[in-house]
């Protein structure tokens, strides 16, 4: 069942408004350290955002069953697990709600992986990929901009999770740490590294795997996730980066055209997009912050997140295979 016209631009818009809330109330327990209560204006932001969903999801579906539609196409190819997601995100809303009351207001790493808010986020990704999906089951290989945006924002819903080491929150090469620390701020930084390559750029294989994608793509991909996760600690200057570091992908993509059937180039692709975003960081880096680490780290960070780019091209799209032969008849 194909959607109405309007239809997945406002399931975009709603998904936006929902991750915005989840990131506004990240950025709460980040600063606000008084945080004494389930009821705030950013739990507000977040859980409104879902409420609309659930009502437009709902609303639709029940519109569509008055019209005599069969269950299964009450609502569009691929948003049924959204309207599920929203389902699960209210119930872990109360289960969160009586989680604060009894076990107190989370702070820090444990506001991310405490039961509740893991179950709210699995939900969350079930609801912002329902454009993702309904685009990735219809015919054409060219992808609209509601998937691409769907796509950023699943990306969104796992960086949520690694927020504490991630390169645009937390920027390690230039930080002023004690020798003795030195050692672990290090390995932070490059693990960072190491793990927002691989999810960004296994998110844009995992697109080029099944479409073509318009310029500007990853540049809103990079840049939307940029400004989610730049501003949870102030560091608006790198958003900036995000997007440029996005530009550059997108010319490589452009000038390479990756795809399927175009494997060795998409193996290039996923080499130097990496290789390009993350140079392009550490050198914004050294210019507007210094950075502390010896040339060996630099090269070496940069030369492993091209490495993981080009790892996980095989993945997206594996190499051919011979037929396996048939099994002796018995």
């Amino acid at each position: 069942m194909l959607p109405p016209r309007g239809f997945e631009g406002t399931v975009v818009a709603l998904s936006i408004w929902l991750m915005a809330g989840a990131y506004l109330d990240a950025w709460a327990h980040r600063h606000l350290t008084k945080l004494e209560t389930f009821f705030t204006p950013w739990h507000a932001v977040l859980y409104s955002g879902m409420l609309a969903l659930l009502i437009f999801l709902a609303t639709t579906a029940l519109r569509n069953q008055a019209r005599g539609n069969e269950p299964d196409r009450m609502l569009p190819t691929g948003y049924g697990l959204s309207l599920v997601g929203c389902a699960l995100f209210g119930l872990g809303g109360v289960i969160d709600m009586f989680w604060h009351l009894r076990f107190g207001i989370e702070v820090s790493l444990q506001a991310l992986i405490s039961p509740p808010h893991l179950l709210l986020m699995a939900a969350l990704g079930l609801i912002v990929t329902g454009p993702l999906r309904a685009a990735w089951k219809r015919p054409g290989l060219r992808a609209p901009w509601t998937a691409v945006i769907s796509a950023t924002l699943l990306l969104s819903t796992f960086t949520f999770f690694d927020q504490f080491d991630q390169p645009l929150v937390n920027t390690w090469p230039a930080s002023e740490v004690l020798p003795a620390s030195a050692r672990y701020a290090q390995e932070l930084g490059i693990l960072g590294i190491m793990v927002q390559t691989a999810l960004l750029t296994g998110v844009i294989l995992y697109l080029l795997s099944r479409f073509t994608l318009p310029f500007g793509s990853i540049a809103l991909i990079a840049g939307l996730n940029g400004a989610l996760l730049g501003s949870l600690e102030q560091n608006f200057d790198l958003i900036a980066v995000a997007i440029v570091g996005g530009l550059l992908a997108d010319v490589v993509t452009r000038w390479l055209r990756p795809g399927p059937r175009r494997v060795i180039p998409l193996r290039v692709a996923a080499f130097m997009g990496p290789v390009g975003v993350s140079s392009l960081y550490l050198v914004a880096l050294q210019m507007t912050r210094g950075i502390n680490w010896p040339f060996n780290l630099w090269l070496g960070s940069i030369l492993v997140s091209g490495a993981i780019g080009f790892l996980l091209s095989y993945l997206a799209v594996q190499p051919e295979r011979p037929d396996m032969l048939s099994e002796p008849r018995q």
